[in-house]
Formats: C-alpha cells, sequence, structure tokens
C-alpha cells in the first residue's frame, strides 16, 4: 500500500495552530470538521465517533458538549485548507452491505473482515441500537470515491 506524505504542511501550521469551526467541511456547525483539521483525520470518522457516542450515551452529554463548543470554538479562516491524510470512502469493490466497514479497512490498511468481525461483535455488545444507527449514519454521511 502506498503511504501517503504527512498531513498538512508549512503552510498548515502557521495557520491552523489552534482549534477551529471548519467553514467548508461541515454538517451541522463545523465541529467535526475543525477537528479533523486540529487533529489530521478525515472529519467523516470524527462525525462517525460523536454519532457513536452520542446514541450511546443517549444524545443529552454529547449534545451539550456540541453546543458548547459551537459557542465557544471560533470560525476559522475563510480560506479553504484541504489535509492531505487518507479519506474514509464508501467501498464500491468489496462491499457486503454499503461498504462502509470495506471503507474503514482501506482507510486504515487492514483486513475489511476484521473491521466486520469487531463491529458484529461491538453490535452485540452495545445492544444493537448504537451501531446500527452509527452504520445507517455512516452509510449517509461517508462519501462515495468517483473513478473518472
Amino acid at each position: 500500500m502506498q503511504s501517503l506524505p504527512p498531513c498538512g504542511g508549512p503552510f498548515y501550521e502557521s495557520v491552523m495552530k489552534r482549534l477551529y469551526r471548519d467553514r467548508w467541511d461541515k454538517k451541522v456547525a463545523g465541529i467535526c470538521g475543525g477537528m479533523g483539521q486540529f487533529l489530521r483525520l478525515d472529519p467523516t470518522i470524527i462525525r462517525l465517533f460523536v454519532t457513536f457516542f452520542c446514541i450511546l450515551t443517549g444524545l443529552l452529554p454529547i449534545g451539550v458538549v456540541y453546543v458548547i463548543g459551537w459557542i465557544l470554538i471560533p470560525l476559522g479562516p475563510r480560506t479553504y485548507i484541504e489535509i492531505k491524510c487518507r479519506k474514509l470512502y464508501l467501498s464500491e469493490g468489496d462491499r457486503k452491505l454499503a461498504g462502509l466497514c470495506s471503507g474503514i479497512a482501506k482507510t486504515f490498511g487492514i483486513d475489511p473482515t476484521v473491521v466486520r468481525l469487531i463491529t458484529l461483535i461491538a453490535l452485540f455488545i452495545t445492544g444493537f441500537f448504537p451501531i446500527l444507527i452509527t452504520y445507517i449514519v455512516g452509510m449517509c454521511i461517508t462519501p462515495k470515491k468517483y473513478h473518472f
């Protein structure tokens, strides 16, 4: 598997030294997009974690933290800054349902069967509902990779 260059660069380091809400890569307030910029991760992965913990904790604790973050975290710069790191896409080739588990496996460079097994185990450990809702949300928010 080909290794990607380190995320960011000199311009990225000089501009993004703080946590910002992302103006361009946002679904609600840009907090997950800003966390992706700050942590150099694909924001879709962060959105999946936030969704899972939101459902797992009963919406309220993560919802309150999200609203507080919306109030306290400043809006980012007006210029678009693209982080260059591995992106999460729905898999078109090795998919069983929507291609989310296979896409996660490709992003992290592991076998899709391992991700599927972990997902199934987590389904039963968490009582089925949190993982199921997270998977459905993941199907909706994870982009497909188009080959031109």
